[in-house]
């Protein structure tokens, strides 16, 4: 049972007593974390004055608050409740409550206040910054950036760590509720706040395990933000591989995202090895990740076929809303119906629970500096009816205009109602569309993404499965390309550089290719091309287009800089049996051995392609993609050609 809490109103706990009471000694500041709780421990149970004990538990508090121990520090917060006076304190008490958010925010704000007005800056920022994560929590975005912005202005004149924290948590909001650009600022402020916390951890050698838990927790956030906002899954692969694997705490969730990444990019030797290793790892005890359970079922469902629906349903009510609504997207785009139903229910749950009110109450504050007018108005227009009855009693003729003025009247707010349908409905015509485009078009390139692809692709094989079976030679290609150094362009000329090497990569492979071809990039600086063929041996001659069109000219950087871009390709025609029928081969399989071919003419030197011609038997293909491709050429399995020898053919010509 708990003791009763000390509270300030019982007129035992002031200023005065607490200074009158014996100090903490010097040697307690070089204990271990264990030790001063042991030492405050022993001296909480040789004592009953009520003020000691104040002072001894909130100390207390306080050293399990800094080592971010959540549930003792709530639990003496319960035991002796803050006094007024006792900022520290109660900004620790606020910060680790539980269950209503919006009185903590609120205590939060007051402790703000409370701040100023002692001059304490530093503490008013920290307050500050905690409630606005609060106001986040509950819904209030608008309110949550209202109070960072204030909070970052105070921050100048606060502790550097303190500015580090604010800095932080608003380049987090950034990610969680911005646009693409609003994303990418918010990885900026992360890359920027890494850089001073490394400096600091030399600074302050003492500390260091402190710093490397906030490192790695940044790298953590801004991999996710690269997986669920900006679906760019190599650099969410690089973020994810630089964290610490001794911070025990994000160990699993970087597992899962980097699985999740990996079989987006279509690695799936590496994505299998991290959900093995992920659900090997024992999940955080500090926070909610119930949901790194959905995840391992995607990455299932995508390495496989097949996996367990019951996490995604289940999800938990403290999931992460930017963490609920991927999930969702990812699941309503799926083949199969019970997932894709449980995505798109997910999805009308969060926009009637979450998405609408956040609308509204944005509207609302639009909508409040219009009020005062109508009010005002309204005044006027019940003035002018006022007069009007008079008039009416004065005289019996002006009864017609006035039901003519009501007929008018009735007319104008049935107008009203049917506008305000009507852009009711262009407007969610318009989320309709934009929730469309978010989810098929790649950001940066303006081309389709994966999730297009996957959506399309049956279409395509559909179309050679039906040419195959009226025996026409008509079949598609797979055709996997990327960037050859795209990383040393991105270290030697910045990521804007490179961004703008994507850009123009995509504008010259568009001009190159037919309206027919479906062109998508594959992530990172891999794209994918499926083109419709007359026969198989076209296949070569896309691969020389998409060289021709890319090495054609040097690429042109910001400030009249010019680059020489080359690039690499895996081809693969879709493979017909013996009896002229198309092989019954799943478009994984073949981005598969376009991606080993892709990375065969990688070492063969880049700038060319190398092309997969025939499988003379489909039924090694496991083996096939299990080995190195030239192992497999040397048994015989698949037969190739690249680019050298097309060149040294036209050369003996």
């Amino acid at each position: 049972m708990l003791a009763l809490p000390v509270r300030a109103a019982d007129g035992a706990i002031t200023v005065k007593a607490l200074e009158a009471q014996p100090k903490i000694p010097a040697e307690f500041a070089r204990m271990t974390y264990p030790q001063r709780i042991e030492w405050l421990e022993l001296q909480l149970a040789s004592t009953t004055d009520p003020v000691r004990r104040y002072q001894l538990v909130s100390e207390r508090a306080m050293q399990q608050y800094f080592q971010g121990n959540s549930a003792g520090t709530l639990a003496d917060c319960r035991r002796v409740a803050p006094a007024a006076f006792d900022l520290r304190y109660r900004l620790a008490c606020a910060s680790t409550g539980d269950g209503d958010l919006k009185g903590h925010a609120h205590e939060l704000l007051e402790i703000h206040a409370d701040a100023i007005k002692a001059g304490d800056i530093d503490l008013a920022t920290k307050a500050l910054s905690s409630a606005a994560w609060a106001q986040s929590e509950l819904g209030d975005i608008a309110g949550a950036f209202q109070s960072y912005e204030q909070a970052l202005k105070l921050a100048g004149k606060a502790l550097p760590e303190t500015l580090i924290d604010v800095t932080l948590n608003t380049a987090t909001l950034y990610v969680v509720h911005g646009d693409r650009e609003y994303v990418n600022k918010g990885i900026a402020l992360q890359e920027d706040a890494i850089a001073r916390f490394r400096a600091m951890k030399k600074q302050y050698p003492g500390d260091a395990d402190y710093f490397d838990s906030v490192i790695t927790l940044t790298q953590f956030n801004a991999g996710v933000a690269h997986a669920l906002h900006l679906q760019d899954y190599a650099r969410a692969l690089r973020w994810l591989g630089e964290m610490d694997p001794r911070q025990t705490e994000f160990r699993q969730g970087a597992l899962v995202f980097s699985a999740l990444s990996a079989a987006e990019l279509g690695r799936t030797a590496q994505a299998r090895e991290w959900l093995r290793q992920s659900r090997e790892t024992p999940a955080s005890a500090e926070t909610d990740t119930a949901y790194l359970a959905c995840y391992q079922q995607l990455v299932q469902l995508k390495l496989d076929g097949q996996a367990k629906l019951a996490p995604c349903r289940d999800l938990s009510p403290k999931t992460p809303l930017e963490v609920s609504l991927d999930l969702y997207k990812r699941l309503a785009i799926l083949p199969h119906p019970d997932w894709r139903l449980v995505g798109l229910d997910g999805l009308h749950r969060l926009f009637v629970q979450t998405l609408e009110p956040q609308l509204k109450q944005s509207a609302m504050r639009g909508a409040s500096r219009a009020e005062l007018s109508r009010l005002q108005l309204e005044s006027k227009l019940v003035g002018q009816l006022l007069e009007k009855e008079q008039a009416l009693k004065r005289a019996e003729q002006d009864k017609l205009a006035t039901q003519r003025l009501l007929a008018v009247a009735a007319v104008a707010i049935l107008l009203l109602v049917l506008l305000v349908i009507v852009l009711r409905l262009r407007h969610n015509r318009k989320l309709a569309r934009q929730f469309l485009s978010m989810s098929l078009e790649d950001g940066l390139t303006g081309l389709r993404n994966r999730r297009y692809f996957e959506h399309n692709v049956g279409r395509e094989i559909g179309l050679v499965k039906r040419a195959c079976h009226e025996g026409a030679a008509h079949s598609i290609v797979f055709c996997l390309f990327d960037i050859d150094h795209f990383k040393r362009i991105n270290d030697q000329h910045g990521h804007e550089a490179g961004d703008r090497v994507l850009v123009e990569f995509a504008r010259r492979i568009q001009g190159a290719i037919r309206d027919t071809d479906m062109l998508v990039r594959w992530g990172g600086e891999e794209f994918l091309l499926v083109a419709r063929v007359a026969h198989a041996g076209e296949a070569c001659r896309i691969g020389d287009r998409i060289r021709a069109a890319v090495s054609s000219a040097p690429f042109v950087l910001a400030g009249g800089a010019s680059l020489d871009v080359t690039c690499t390709s895996g081809i693969v025609p879709y493979p017909r049996m013996e009896s002229g029928e198309a092989a019954d081969i799943p478009w994984q399989r073949l981005v598969q051995l376009a991606d080993a071919a892709m990375y065969l003419g990688k070492r063969k030197g880049r700038d060319g392609w190398v092309c997969i011609d025939r499988l003379p038997d489909i039924g090694a293909l496991d083996r096939i993609l299990a080995q190195d491709l030239e192992v497999s050429l040397r048994e015989g399995l698949v037969e190739l050609s690249d680019s050298s020898q097309t060149s040294a053919r036209a050369g003996a010509a």
